[in-house]
């Protein structure tokens, strides 16, 4: 299935909030969604959630020879999958640009920063090594997959334990967990992603969801560790007129400040979920069970935009209260439906005949609660007229 467009309604919606500073999800402009990490049963095994983007990766090892070029040296693969599970316009069974792109960043961040520790992954210099394969799966697509998918490789590193060996000369000896304690791996820095996306009015925003990245000119992706140094960088823009140097120097001192607070909690989380496993209690470990609910997993392609309002001042209506409805202006086009507290959801009002003509189509579903807003704004900033959207 491919990947429907956006109209260029929708990209003036989305480019007149920008200029405005102002997001859909009511986030400041350099303000990070939510980072949430939940380990499975398996050592190296998480799912982190970024926002509504959620990820699972997972570190698995085996023993091979080494390259002969680094016989001293153990050896590392990372894999990103996007499935049909994500989005709809991902396809199964073949490998698209976007993930071998996200690939080749992880592996500039982690594997080309030397972050790990391949000579303590050697067992037998020049003949045998440890493999280490991380494997990360995407799940939920909302925006911004290099930094989930950074945030959840990192975290299953950290709390990857691999096997203790014995080397007798000839053979090499595998330990079980009931002989000896597996060992975790050796970092010698953190590091994590931190993108950006500029608009064409010049504003930088950080942690883009799906709708702000089709909508951005430029895209900046920074490799960072907690001690603020730069591990790797990518720039991708669709226009000349944007350079790097106006987007580094805008948001460098804050991907470097996020980055040393994203890699404290990646770690105290690592730290309990490994105290959790040795002290055989199960009830402060985080697992998957709890963290995967079906109601929460959303794809990207939807029917309508979410729009999360920071000041909410509306009127409920009930269904059976028609007398006290409140007119605005054009209600005969949209309404403004409250979902939970602080947030709502644009949604088209079909009126009489096109309901004759498309019968199919509900106005809105009987479960929610329907309210009209009447914004002072509206009488002095201008009016995106839906009606010509093509």
């Amino acid at each position: 299935m491919k990947e429907i467009p956006f109209t260029n309604c929708e990209r003036n919606f989305v480019n007149k909030c920008i200029e405005e500073e102002t997001r859909l999800d009511g986030r400041k402009l350099l303000e990070p969604r939510p980072v949430k990490i939940n380990f499975g049963s398996n050592w190296g095994c998480c799912m982190v959630s970024l926002g509504h983007t959620r990820a699972v990766a997972q570190v698995s090892c085996d023993i091979q020879q080494p390259k002969t070029s680094r016989p001293n040296e153990g050896m590392i693969r990372i894999s990103v999958e996007l499935t049909p599970l994500a989005a709809q316009h991902f396809e199964s069974g073949r490998q698209s640009e976007a993930a071998i792109l996200i690939s080749r960043q992880l592996e500039k961040c982690f594997k080309d920063s030397k972050c790990i520790d391949l000579e303590s992954l050697c067992i037998v210099a020049d003949k045998k090594v440890w493999n280490l394969r991380i494997d990360i799966n995407i799940i939920n697509h909302d925006g911004n997959l290099v930094d989930c998918a950074s945030i959840a490789t990192l975290a299953a590193l950290m709390h990857f334990h691999r096997p203790d060996v014995t080397s007798t000369g000839e053979e090499v000896i595998i330990h079980l967990a009931s002989e000896k304690d597996f060992l975790p791996l050796t970092l010698f820095h953190y590091p994590v992603c931190i993108s950006f996306i500029t608009f064409k009015s010049g504003n930088s925003i950080m942690d883009p969801t799906y709708t702000e990245e089709k909508v951005g000119v430029a895209e900046l992706t920074l490799g960072m560790n907690s001690y603020r140094e730069l591990c790797s960088l990518h720039f991708d823009y669709l226009t000349k007129t944007m350079t790097i140097k106006d987007v580094i120097s805008n948001v460098s001192n804050h991907a470097a400040d996020y980055a040393t607070k994203l890699v404290q909690h990646i770690k105290e989380a690592v730290i309990k979920d490994v105290q959790s496993r040795y002290k055989k209690d199960d009830s402060n470990i985080s697992r998957f069970k709890e963290s995967i609910q079906v109601n929460k997993l959303t794809t990207t392609i939807g029917d309508y935009i979410s729009i999360k309002l920071r000041k909410w001042n509306a009127t409920a209506i009930a269904e059976d209260d028609t007398d006290n409805f409140m007119e605005i202006e054009n209600e005969d086009k949209s309404h403004v439906i409250k979902r939970e507290e602080g947030s709502a959801e644009l949604i088209p009002v079909f009126n009489e005949s096109n309901k004759k003509e498309n019968p199919d189509i509900d106005t809105y579903d009987s479960d929610w609660e329907e309210v009209l807003v009447r914004s002072p704004s509206l009488e002095t900033k201008e009016i995106i007229d839906l009606a010509d959207s093509d």
